[in-house]
């Protein structure tokens, strides 16, 4: 599978935080048509994962949709807050974990930002339900799920698999595979490499 396949032709939006940059143009069609690519790579604290969701807010294009998976506590929703402020959502909007609403939508953001958490769903069929099928298929806003590695089958090709894991009290590992684009925008935060 290839991760990242996107329709060419959309334009990419500016990040409303200039000190992320441009959003890269989608029609690179070398990056969409590329094999997915994987890494590795620690975060030492909170500043790091916010640090790391910017540059990924920046990486992220309409349509792309990515899977968070991790333990409780590992950082997922607090790794999609980061990103959700990264993206232009007002610091006095909640940005909270949807496990019970199961989805959540930020339509502030730019592009829209819809999380879910599929956590308590017993299977696929019951996507149906929520309006994740559509927010995917619409292509406008950028989609996160957590848990969503559950159900990878029924999604479209994400642009990002993430696994977050625990290292220690505030250290997280990241094991990711996706579109290279994003990959590498991560990993450069990661290690402190410029782009």
């Amino acid at each position: 599978r290839t991760f990242g396949r996107r329709a060419l032709g959309r334009r990419a939006l500016p990040v409303q935080d200039p000190a992320v940059g441009d959003r890269p143009d989608p029609t690179e069609e070398a990056d969409l048509d590329a094999p997915p690519l994987e890494a590795t790579f620690d975060v030492a604290d909170e500043a790091g994962t916010i640090a790391l969701a910017r540059r990924t807010a920046a990486a992220l294009r309409p349509g792309d949709l990515l899977l968070l998976e991790g333990d409780l506590g590992a950082g997922k929703t607090f790794f999609v807050r980061a990103l959700a402020r990264a993206l232009g959502v007002p610091e006095d909007e909640p940005v909270q974990s949807p496990t019970f609403a199961l989805v959540h939508h930020y339509p502030d953001a730019t592009p829209p930002l819809v999380h879910a958490d599929v956590y308590r769903l017993p299977d696929p069929g019951e996507l149906v339900y929520t309006d994740l099928p559509e927010a995917l298929q619409e292509g406008e806003a950028i989609v996160v799920v957590e848990w969503g590695t559950a159900f990878e089958d029924a999604w479209p090709t994400p642009a990002l698999v993430a696994r977050i894991a625990l290292e220690g009290d505030t250290a997280r590992r990241w094991e990711l595979r996706g579109r290279p684009s994003l990959v590498r925008a991560m990993t450069a935060v990661a290690t402190g490499e410029a782009l």
